[in-house]
């Protein structure tokens, strides 16, 4: 995984290198192109690294022109690539973002694109909109917070710093750490061996959730999933023959609540919340903390918690708390701008003062279990809909019930929502085969 920075940390960490030593690793990185450079400086530290990386690239015979941002006059024409090497605030900032992208050539920034907030990712007043990020030993939290992610193209981390000074940030979750997480299955597994999970998921109003949830939980893999559902949901699920359902009424009551409840013996991980909608199911909540077994809580379960803040004391190391910000803001009593300004900082003060994992959505995930904290960057906006967190919840839940560690299921969980599915679907391979695939393919021969 690689380190995320804050500012004050970034600033201790590459001080001890010079800026020639930083320009070596960069140039070395963009490697030789026949095209010209523009290195585009300030007075600021990635300033000064701009000016060292003009001075090798014209070493090594690239045609380059460096100018100081402020001081000097912006060309009207250039036909090459522009490297932002800027970080100082200006008032002439917008016009001078503008004059750069005015040239429509491809622009690569030096540590962040320009105008962005190196610590959450806000646009001061005025942003550039990179086609790639060079990110020197780590990344800056600006990068995937924030408007960070509209900005800075593909991040391009180079030169790793020594570990001691990396251990206690935040890591960026990759497709690597996605592989590590997820070993690959034995050829003598059975049902049995790959966990049972399940899900306490819809009501009249919201079928559609437990529908996704469920599918999500089998295609991550789980062995044996149970359902405890509203009759009507139990009904929809017919089309999902792999899913053993359980009936618990017609709607969710404290009746429904103890046999789903009673549903929880023996199961490796439970999820519940995903369109269980206003009914009672608080007994049902209580009773799974108390179990400690594997759990994830969602969308309506969260939003019962942090009604019900007397059951904070029972959140536990197993589980997994999935809100987006407002979720956050009811469970911390923290207004929602104070948790986009610091999300990091929300989802580990809370996971670390209730000994629980926490994953908070946004347009990069944080994920936190209070001793670690870990950044998932992958997705697209088609995820901006409702059910996504339904099949997060259902694919997290799966995870657990294979026996993968909490923070871990969490954060894979989100890396396999936020990739393509071509990318999830190699990673997962045969764990997403269900029954009624078989029968598919037979029908095809």
């Amino acid at each position: 995984m690689i380190p995320v920075f804050g500012e004050k940390e970034y600033n201790e960490a590459v001080r001890i290198y010079s800026p020639e030593a930083i320009a070596r690793e960069a140039v070395a990185l963009m490697g030789s192109r026949d095209r010209e450079v523009l290195v585009v400086y300030d007075d600021s530290l990635c300033g000064q690294v701009g000016q060292a990386i003009a001075r090798l690239l014209l070493e090594a015979g690239v045609s380059c022109r460096s100018i100081h941002a402020f001081s000097e006059s912006f060309p009207k024409t250039f036909s090459g690539r522009i490297l932002d090497c800027l970080m100082e605030q200006r008032e002439e900032a917008p016009a001078l973002i503008d004059a750069m992208e005015g040239l429509a050539c491809p622009i690569i920034s030096l540590f962040i694109p320009y105008g962005l907030s190196l610590n959450n990712g806000f646009v001061f007043s005025k942003a550039v909109h990179a086609e790639s990020t060079l990110s020197f030993g780590g990344c800056l939290q600006g990068l995937f917070l924030g408007e960070g992610l509209a900005h800075c193209g593909k991040i391009v981390p180079f030169y790793s710093l020594h570990q001691e000074t990396i251990l206690h940030l935040p890591q960026w979750f990759s497709q690597e750490d996605a592989r590590r997480c997820l070993p690959p299955r034995k050829r003598t597994a059975h049902k049995g061996t790959c966990g049972k999970a399940l899900l306490c998921v819809g009501s009249p109003e919201y079928v559609g959730a437990a529908i996704l949830a469920c599918k999500a939980c089998l295609a991550a893999g789980c062995g044996i999933l149970y359902a405890a559902c509203p009759q009507i949901v139990r009904q929809a699920l017919f089309t999902l023959p792999e899913a053993i359902t359980i009936a618990v009424g017609e709607e969710w009551s404290m009746d429904a609540a103890a046999v789903a409840a009673k549903a929880m013996e023996n199961k490796t991980a439970i999820g519940i919340g995903c369109g269980l909608g206003k009914g009672e199911f608080g007994p049902l909540l209580e009773a799974a903390l108390r179990l400690q077994v594997p759990m994830v809580l969602d969308a309506d379960g969260i939003n019962y918690l942090s009604r019900h803040r007397e059951l904070y004391s029972l959140l536990h190391e197993k589980v997994i708390l999935t809100p987006h910000p407002g979720e956050m803001s009811r469970l911390t009593g923290t207004p929602i701008a104070a948790i986009a300004d610091d999300p990091i900082g929300s989802a580990s003060s809370f996971a670390k003062k209730w000994n629980c994992t926490v994953l908070l959505k946004g347009t990069a995930t944080v994920v936190s279990d209070g001793k670690q904290t870990r950044i998932i960057a992958e997705g697209n906006a088609g995820l901006a809909k409702g059910g996504s967190g339904d099949v997060l919840t259902g694919i997290i839940t799966g995870l657990l019930a294979q026996g993968i560690g909490t923070l871990d299921a969490a954060c894979l969980g989100s890396w396999l929502l936020g990739v393509s599915a071509d990318k999830a679907m190699q990673l997962l391979g045969e764990r997403m085969l269900r029954a009624t695939n078989v029968i598919e393919a037979l029908e095809q021969i």
